[in-house]
């Protein structure tokens, strides 16, 4: 008998217009040049009010900000990705997304490492629990949070899971992002226009995750 396979999590979607595509390589080019914008006016320049007040956030909840913090290292991401890549090989038309993902993971962690060296900002000297040696801009807890789980739930949206589930991931995906964001100021790690580079740096590079996935799917076709 032929085997009957479960819902699509990750859907056939359907033709994709070339002007849908090209609106997603807009949304992708504005976060990169809301990121670009940013970085320089944060850059060589003494905090602003809105990161000097941001220190009255160090040192609250250190327990679960450092539980959180460690969620966005290496070994998670690492973790989490040879789960996907064993579920991917085993459910072969999830392998598109799980690939994509993984790149779009690796991209978003080079990217953001050089990001910090461009821009030079140091980070705030009230740190807690952990030191980071590295540069401040951008955050990469929140770049990869964003470019990862972002590009999950771009994925979630475009399947046909109900919609009812849809919204679920959506908003516990904006949850989770947010947690990671108070986690770095919680830790002393990062001011806030630190977390804000990450989040468009990794909407960033979501998109471009979702944009390869789409064209993946469905090669784009000739302008009219």
């Amino acid at each position: 008998m032929p085997r009957r396979s479960g819902p699509d999590l990750v859907a056939h979607l359907p033709p994709v217009p070339s002007r849908r595509l090209s609106d997603r390589v807009w949304f992708a080019a504005y976060y990169a040049i809301g990121f670009v914008a940013l970085g320089l006016l944060v850059s060589g320049q003494p905090p602003a009010l809105l990161d000097v007040s941001a220190r009255a956030f160090a040192g609250i909840g250190t327990r679960p900000a450092l539980l959180l913090t460690e969620t966005g290292l290496f070994p998670v991401y690492a973790t989490i990705s040879v789960v996907l890549l064993i579920a991917g090989i085993v459910e072969r038309r999830w392998l598109r997304a799980v690939l994509i993902s993984i790149l779009t993971l690796v991209a978003a962690w080079q990217v953001s490492d050089a990001c910090k060296e461009l821009f030079h900002r140091p980070r705030p000297n009230y740190w807690v629990l952990i030191h980071e040696p590295s540069w401040s801009y951008p955050s990469g807890h929140t770049t990869l949070v964003i470019a990862f789980y972002g590009f999950w739930t771009a994925v979630a949206w475009t399947s046909d899971l109900p919609l009812a589930a849809k919204r679920w991931i959506r908003i516990a995906f904006a949850l989770f992002a947010i947690a990671i964001g108070w986690s770095r100021l919680a830790l002393g790690a990062h001011y806030p226009t630190d977390l804000v580079g990450g989040y468009l740096l990794g909407a960033a590079m979501a998109s471009a995750g979702m944009i390869v996935y789409r064209l993946l799917e469905n090669p784009a076709e000739p302008t009219p």
